[in-house]
């Protein structure tokens, strides 16, 4: 299968996946507006009648009418969550190109957030009070804008701009790969669970940073809504006592904002859940009859470069299946295939393995060599042009020639310095100074200066320092994966490779291992003055590290045979010491 069709193969998968999501989010939205009503409507007294009246409430028709918008805005959301996903990490170097490439994007994600939060609040808002539910109200006998309801629609949008400026605006979505395998039973309960009661505690700054600034312009809003829709003023809100000491509109928004912020952060992890399930991945194609075609292979997976989420899939299957003990899958990777008895499983899948490696270490190395500490001693400033003659016998007859002036009292027809500023090369012929070339030279250095000087030009148009090499750890994660599926396999292959198969190969793994440890040592003195994310570069490093201990430690006794002897040799064994 080529790389295309593994593509769109995985990409068919995921699509799946997500349209899955989006229907656990659509449900998501029931099960939380059931939790608002229970804590909204709670009666002590009368607990039988609490629950019945609040189940009855969200399976009323009204209720499925009114949660229609909120349902299509939830599809919308999930839509662009996936495509977040699916897309393709290009490098970015300046932040114009950032903005070309991911800003319609994150525009978009953002708008979705702001409708989600909008129509959750208007579906929310239905369900309380009458002075809460409509725009207009009646008071005194005449139409007014409810300053209640302006209250809770702005805590909505409120709500949904903050999850976006505090996990997507600067960051690109990712899945996080579970430690502990639990089943999707499992992991929604603890996942539910752990999203209700942080979302408490995270909603109550947004609450009270907005209620501030509606104190400040909440009359400004409704005044204007007022003149807008001809109706009289809601003076309720009005002054910081009337906002602050209405205990229970601040309890509603307070609710409200942790519903939403809840509702954000379980649409993202159902997402990023049913991603990170393992894809179905074969070692090596069956040559059987009636085989379904679409099989992609480990190596077709890993070779999925322009998206990102596919080649983490491949890369955590070739890890957990390297560590699985008496695996006729891992046992496949030192079978000899026919025809021919070639070892093309592992071939195969060592070549795109030391191929990642290879070209993560050299795109790192490339990057680190930008980054001013790391550049070493500068070079020394190169001293001025003097003007020597290349002939030493025209030097000799220049310098008797200076020596007999001097003796005899005759003057040069040239200064000295008009003379050391016309270069004379070797064909006698005279060479004036392009003095155009020197001025453009000056008017362009001139230039630059200035345009460095202009507010916002440096800060969109020049490369910061270290941004590729954070662009690099930021997605590491499958070279994480690899490099200890990689080192697993070779130490299983003492006593599960019958062939040898593995042993052709030491040496170029070994070596691709410790060049990139070598890289990841230099970079972690001045990892803390980057811009760079330290969680990521230490996961990296250290797994580099632990996967050239245990090639090392298995294969101590080798390592003589294996490599040539000198520096690379001492400091692998250095190594097996140290730990």
């Amino acid at each position: 299968m080529s790389a295309s069709s593994s593509s769109n193969a995985c990409k068919l998968l995921l699509l799946g996946r997500g349209m899955r999501a989006t229907l656990l989010c659509v449900a998501i939205q029931f099960l939380l507006l059931t939790v608002f009503l229970l804590s909204v409507n709670f009666t002590l007294l009368h607990p039988l009648a609490w629950v019945t009246g609040t189940l009855g409430l969200v399976a009323s028709w009204y209720t499925w009418f009114a949660s229609i918008p909120l349902v299509i805005a939830v599809v919308l959301y999930g839509v662009s969550l996936c495509q977040q996903h699916l897309w393709e990490r290009p490098y970015c170097p300046t932040r114009y190109r950032w903005l070309l490439n991911h800003g319609p994007r994150k525009l978009l994600f953002l708008a979705a957030h702001i409708l989600v939060g909008f129509l959750t609040a208007w579906l929310y808002t239905g369900y309380l009070h009458t002075d809460y539910q409509h725009l207009r109200y009646k008071c005194y006998g005449q139409d007014c804008v409810s300053a209640y309801h302006v209250y809770l629609l702005g805590m909505g949008i409120t709500a949904g701009i903050c999850y976006f400026a505090s996990v997507h605006m600067r960051h690109e979505v990712s899945i996080e790969f579970p430690i502990v395998e639990q089943s999707r039973g499992e992991r929604l309960r603890e996942l539910l669970y752990a999203s209700l009661s942080r979302s408490l505690f995270r909603s109550l700054l947004p609450t009270i940073s907005y209620t501030l600034a509606f104190w400040l312009l909440g009359p400004l809003v409704c005044r204007k809504l007022s003149h807008f829709l001809s109706v009289d003023l809601d003076e309720r809100l009005e002054g910081f006592f009337g906002v602050a000491t209405n205990v229970r509109l601040l309890f509603y928004g307070w609710l409200l904002t942790a519903q939403i912020l809840s509702n954000m952060h379980l649409m993202h992890c159902f997402y990023g859940m049913l991603l990170s399930e393992d894809i179905p991945l074969v070692v090596a194609k069956q040559r059987a009859p009636f085989v379904h075609e679409q099989e992609v292979t480990v190596v077709a997976g890993l070779g999925v470069f322009n998206v990102y989420v596919v080649q983490c899939l491949a890369a955590h299957y070739f890890y957990k299946l390297a560590w699985r003990k008496d695996s006729t899958q891992r046992a496949e990777i030192y079978q000899l295939t026919e025809p021919g008895n070639r070892p093309a499983n592992w071939r195969a899948l060592c070549d795109q393995c030391l191929s990642i490696l290879g070209s993560f270490t050299e795109e790192l190395t490339e990057s680190m060599q930008k980054i001013s500490v790391l550049k070493g001693a500068q070079s020394l400033p190169v001293p001025p042009k003097t003007i020597e003659s290349t002939n030493a016998s025209l030097m000799a007859e220049k310098l008797l020639l200076r020596q007999y002036n001097q003796m005899h009292g005759i003057r040069p027809i040239v200064s000295p310095a008009q003379e050391a500023a016309v270069e004379r090369p070797v064909n006698g012929i005279r060479h004036v100074p392009n003095w155009c070339e020197r001025v453009s030279t000056q008017i362009e250095g001139v230039l630059q200066r200035l345009l460095k000087r202009v507010p916002g030009i440096v800060y969109f148009f020049n490369e910061q320092e270290g941004a590729k090499t954070a662009y690099l750890l930021t997605n590491s994660l499958p070279v994480v994966y690899i490099s200890q599926a990689l080192a697993q396999v070779c130490v299983a292959s003492l006593k599960e490779d019958r062939y040898g198969v593995v042993q052709n190969d030491l040496p170029a793994i070994i070596k691709a291992l410790n060049k990139l440890q070598g890289e990841l040592q230099k970079l972690s003195s001045v990892i803390g003055s980057l811009r760079a994310p330290s969680t990521a570069f230490n996961v990296l490093h250290c797994a580099v590290r632990r996967s050239l201990y245990n090639i090392c430690n298995s294969f101590g006794d080798y390592l003589g045979d294996l490599l040539p002897p000198g520096e690379e040799v001492r400091q692998l064994q250095d190594l097996i010491y140290q730990e």
